[in-house]
């Protein structure tokens, strides 16, 4: 962690920037739209407890140019028993006026106290702030606890990760293990490859932008699932 936050201040990245922002789809000119799920379409599909075993790994961001901060504040998927979950570390920094006026903070020796209850952590002065490194993990799907539930794919290592909603419905997101990779996807309808067309039993809401409500059957969710396009990959970390 103490490399990463020397890497990160190396690179003049401050805590606002220290996630790449990603573009609008609109600003982007592409066709803004939800996609929600019934409960009733998820009955069609074999619900798995958890992911098979031959893909527990810690993954990371592959190697490219607009990964690289990400790769630097150390990113990483992790899979095993408990589920699946990203781990991040966010970039924080307090200031050398709090050091000294409160009492609960202390530098020494290159780390932080009074900020974690368990342990100190690793900090770097850079003009009046002292910066620092905060892990957090955010599970896609826990097996325990999470309100998500995990079915199987169309083929051998592929998962739908599904996510119930406030207004009753569902979000899906598809994941694909294959070799020493890990795609995330997201289901992407257009006029030339997927339409919503395929799926028979449907509603949509009409508002600033248009709101799917989808029940497909089995056959028409494994024409759903090639129509997941990857927005995010992961590599095995050695």
């Amino acid at each position: 962690m103490k490399r990463a936050l020397n890497i990160l201040l190396f690179l003049g990245i401050c805590p606002g920037f220290a996630q790449e922002k990603k573009a609008d789809p609109a600003d982007r000119g592409e066709e803004v739209y939800s996609v929600y799920f019934t409960e009733k379409s998820l009955t069609v599909l074999k619900q798995s407890a958890t992911v098979s075993s031959s893909y527990y790994k810690t993954y990371q961001p592959e190697e490219t140019e607009k990964n690289q901060l990400r790769n630097a504040a150390g990113e990483y998927l992790h899979v095993d028993a408990t589920g699946i979950y990203f781990e991040k570390n966010k970039l924080l920094f307090i200031t050398r006026e709090q050091v000294r006026e409160e009492g609960k903070y202390e530098v020494r020796n290159g780390y932080l106290f009074g900020v974690s209850e368990a342990d100190s952590i690793p900090t770097a002065l850079e003009g009046e702030n002292y910066y620092f490194l905060v892990p957090s993990k955010t599970y896609l799907y826990n097996m325990k606890t999470g309100p998500s539930t995990l079915f199987e794919g169309l083929n051998a290592g592929e998962y739908l990760v599904v996510t119930p909603e406030p207004d009753g419905y569902y979000s899906v997101i598809y994941i694909r293990f294959s070799g020493s990779r890990a795609e995330i996807k997201e289901l992407v309808f257009s006029d030339t490859t997927c339409s919503t067309d395929v799926i028979e039993e449907q509603e949509i809401i009409d508002g600033s932008f248009d709101t799917y409500i989808l029940t497909p059957t089995l056959q028409e969710w494994k024409t759903l699932f090639a129509c997941f396009v990857t927005y995010d990959t992961y590599v095995f970390r050695n």
